[in-house]
């Protein structure tokens, strides 16, 4: 599990000034984040743009070095402004679809700096958010132009860069980077030599049977059946993750798309769909899947569609 950060702006692309510069502020977090992540042995890559002369090669520029890169998460970390002021103005965290991850690092670092807490903002404009090909958010730490926050920026540094880091550290372990409804599901382990079976997917033999239910890929089975293309499925647990194909639908139900209706799976009543007692699993995985995420027969997974 590992993570990109990046400082917003450039050497020469200058952001916000005021009773902070942002750019100078935004590469110290960086690199104290950074630090922090690396001493709890979390890998981590830090980018800084101090190439590019406009704007629009600026952003072009921090997304490709992001997505050229193997990791799970990307972070930019800004500094906001508005206008010159004593008063308090506040952090905010900025997202495009992981909001509460967004929700959680706001939080969190207001209560390190003592800010106010703006909250996240969904952001569908920002072209970091946008072109980032994996989970993201952009951290606004407080407004250079408000004398409070620079105040509490400086009293509260260290503090506000271990929280990013403990809030990333976390975030890596699955489960702020996850839907609420698709956290602590109950898993269990289906196919292989010990429960032989078929794909419910194409491609069928002449039989009508899908493709064997093997020992050795990494396949799920959600209880709903997909007509169109089936997405790839990212799976963690206890710090381990591991990407996955759909290959069969269940576990006990076959009309039950809790990950489209915000509801948590049906089989955790107790009972499926035929009236059947359930054990509450939500989602089956692979003998080999299993393994590499640490599950014999049955374990907790929080899992999303890449």
């Amino acid at each position: 599990m590992s993570v990109v950060i990046s400082s917003g702006h450039g050497l020469y692309i200058r952001g916000a000034s005021g009773y902070l510069d942002e750019v100078d502020e935004a590469r110290r977090v960086v690199g104290e984040v950074a630090n922090h992540l690396r001493g709890v042995k979390v890998p981590v890559t830090t980018i800084h743009d101090d190439v590019s002369r406009t704007q629009s090669d600026n952003l072009e520029w921090i997304v490709d070095q992001h997505n050229a890169l193997s990791r799970d998460l990307d972070v930019s970390v800004h500094f906001n402004a508005y206008e010159t002021t004593d008063q308090p103005r506040g952090c905010e965290v900025l997202y495009h679809s992981t909001e509460h991850l967004a929700n959680v690092m706001s939080a969190d670092i207001a209560i390190a700096g003592n800010f106010i807490d703006r909250g996240p903002k969904q952001r569908t404009d920002l072209y970091f958010l946008n072109h980032t090909n994996e989970p993201a958010i952009l951290i606004e730490v407080c407004f250079v132009d408000s004398r409070a926050d620079s105040d509490l920026y400086q009293m509260n540094f260290d503090q506000i860069c271990r929280t990013i880091a403990a809030v990333i550290f976390r975030a890596l372990g699955g489960s702020l980077l996850v839907p609420v409804h698709q956290r602590d599901i109950v898993a269990t382990v289906f196919g292989g030599e010990d429960d032989p079976n078929y794909s419910a997917y194409p491609p069928y033999d002449d039989n009508g049977n899908g493709q064997v239910l093997n020992d050795t890929d990494f396949y799920i089975a959600l209880p709903d059946r997909f007509e169109a293309e089936r997405p790839l499925v990212k799976v963690y647990c206890g710090g381990k993750s591991a990407i996955a194909e759909i290959w069969d639908v269940g576990p006990w139900n076959t009309n039950d798309p809790y990950w489209t209706l915000g509801s948590r799976p049906a089989a955790e009543s107790g009972i499926d769909e035929k009236g059947r007692k359930t054990n509450g699993a939500g989602i089956d995985l692979s003998p080999a899947l299993a393994e590499a995420l640490g599950i014999d027969g049955m374990g907790m997974v929080d899992w999303k569609f890449l």
